[in-house]
């Protein structure tokens, strides 16, 4: 496949800690997978079913007609798709004759936005589909697709072809240069040579863009173009030390980047570009914690709103981004968004029993929150006697939900306790909640756990903690407030050294 985008890696200055989800096991009798996500998951799909009246501009008699002509390629089957956020979806089908034609039409235009062609091989090109642009020939040769692939009556994917061309050859140049540059082989005047070079490719690459753009400004190739350019910054301030402030330029970075995102324009949910920009200033620019990304969720969906479309689409991706984070405390965006967004007036393309079903969820999650304090509960420790969480005096509690027969547990529990005695002098203490039926099992197991531990057993404990896997492990601080919660268990003593080291 032609690779027509590609994502700059943008780093932020912040530590995150994963949360433990890919060892652990359901717990028995609840669904293995969050309900939740049962519930974001298919949401795109109801996206796509109230997007699909974009598949028709009005009645326009013009209608759409791709002509495909594939040099040596006869009696196959031959599929146009259609990107949508980050995936494709099958559009029509059609055959390749016995002279190598094919066509797709239609009485009713066609979304604009980024299409690929798929021969029955899987080799594919993309092509661009734009508002005025439906009617057009495309040739190529299915042994060198990029480089025999000709239009007629495209002006734009005739310039998109081009430009991919020119990119391709510069970007070639411009890696053997830096791959020299890292070699280290280099003396300083060739160095400096070789800088000089980049950025006049890097120039190049601009003017060529710019171009683009001038010529038609409001053609879906120069709005793919802009969308990706990283927004125009002033020189970075320099403080009174000479240093330069990094912090703001953080802050302008931050503000202007979705400068080149024309929110009004839902084409750009018809290509890759505006899921990318998403995802990398959700996952890469802002600092991931839950009520930075809050501020900012609020922010962009504000400029969403300037289309319908895309506000339906920016709001299924930050909550379908929080939901599936890998990143501790995402729960809490996930939460304020159901909130302030799906249990409002603000979505209008859900079902009734699924925004029940979100608000149960969360309703669930909310209590559990990271900074909350932990519910309390009082169950059945070891010797009988009724053990309470909030009783325990400790200045760390690992709260640790496991189950005999779960063998990710019995690789977890060496871990705990490796972790928990090197922070002994630090007044941490575990709290081991199993959460099986079988006492007699649950007694000879804890012949294997260390007797400093806290044990207790309670089966009931896992709805009210919500918890649809384990092991699970939360820890709390002296006033039982939630400071980590699914943390991986080699991730214990780490987090809690930290913590500490804040703290002072």
């Amino acid at each position: 496949m032609i690779n027509t985008f590609s994502d700059k890696s943008v780093v932020t200055p912040t530590s995150r800690f994963i949360k433990s989800t890919d060892r652990s096991r359901p717990v028995k009798g609840s669904n293995p997978k969050h309900p939740v996500s049962i519930f974001i998951s298919g949401l795109i799909c109801l996206m796509l079913v109230y997007l699909s009246p974009l598949y028709s501009y009005g009645n326009d008699n013009a209608g759409h007609r791709i002509e495909i002509h594939l040099e040596g390629m006869t009696n196959s089957e031959c599929y146009l798709a259609y990107h949508f956020g980050n995936r494709q979806y099958i559009r029509d089908t059609t055959l390749v004759d016995s002279e190598g034609r094919a066509l797709f039409s239609g009485r009713q235009k066609l979304p604009a936005g980024m299409y690929i062609i798929v021969l029955e091989d899987h080799r594919n090109f993309e092509v661009i589909i734009d508002r005025e642009e439906q009617h057009f020939t495309v040739r190529a040769d299915p042994d060198d697709l990029s480089g025999t692939v000709s239009f007629e009556g495209s002006p734009s994917n005739s310039t998109f072809y081009s430009y991919l061309a020119f990119i391709s050859g510069k970007n070639q140049v411009r890696q053997e240069l830096e791959q020299e540059l890292r070699s280290g082989e280099a003396h300083v005047q060739r160095q400096e040579e070789i800088r000089a070079k980049i950025e006049s490719i890097d120039r190049e690459v601009k003017d060529k863009q710019d171009r683009i753009i001038d010529s038609s400004p409001g053609a879906l190739l120069s709005r793919i173009i802009l969308a990706q350019r990283d927004p125009e910054l002033p020189d970075p301030p320099v403080g009174s030390d000479g240093e330069t402030d990094t912090d703001l330029m953080y802050r302008i970075y931050k503000e202007r980047y979705f400068d080149n995102i024309d929110f009004s324009d839902q084409r750009l949910l018809y290509t890759p570009v505006y899921h990318s920009r998403l995802r990398i200033f959700f996952n890469n620019v802002i600092v991931q914690h839950p009520d930075s990304l809050i501020i900012e969720a609020d922010r962009v969906i504000d400029m969403a709103r300037a289309n319908q479309e895309v506000f339906r689409y920016t709001v299924w991706f930050i909550t379908n981004n929080a939901e599936s984070s890998q990143v501790m405390g995402m729960d809490k965006l996930l939460v304020h968004m159901i909130d302030n967004y799906y249990l409002t007036d603000e979505v209008d393309w859900v079902e009734e029993e699924r925004l029940e079903r979100l608000k149960e969820m969360a309703d669930n999650i909310r209590p559990l929150m990271m900074g909350n304090i932990a519910p309390d509960f009082t169950i059945q420790g070891r010797d009988g006697s009724p053990v309470s969480l909030h009783g325990i005096d400790a200045e760390f509690i690992i709260l640790y939900f496991w189950d005999s027969e779960c063998v990710f547990c019995r690789e977890a529990m060496p871990v705990v306790r490796e972790a928990s005695e090197r922070l002994s002098d630090e007044g941490v203490r575990v709290f081991a909640v199993n959460t099986e039926n079988d006492r007699q099992r649950w007694y000879r197991a804890l012949e294997e756990y260390p007797s400093t531990w806290i044990h207790a057993n309670d089966t009931g404990i896992l709805d009210a903690y919500n918890i649809y896997a384990i092991p699970h492990i939360f820890i709390l601080d002296s006033d039982k407030k939630i400071i980590a919660k699914d943390i991986g268990a080699e991730n214990i003593e780490t987090f809690i050294r930290r913590h500490i080291s804040d703290k002072k």
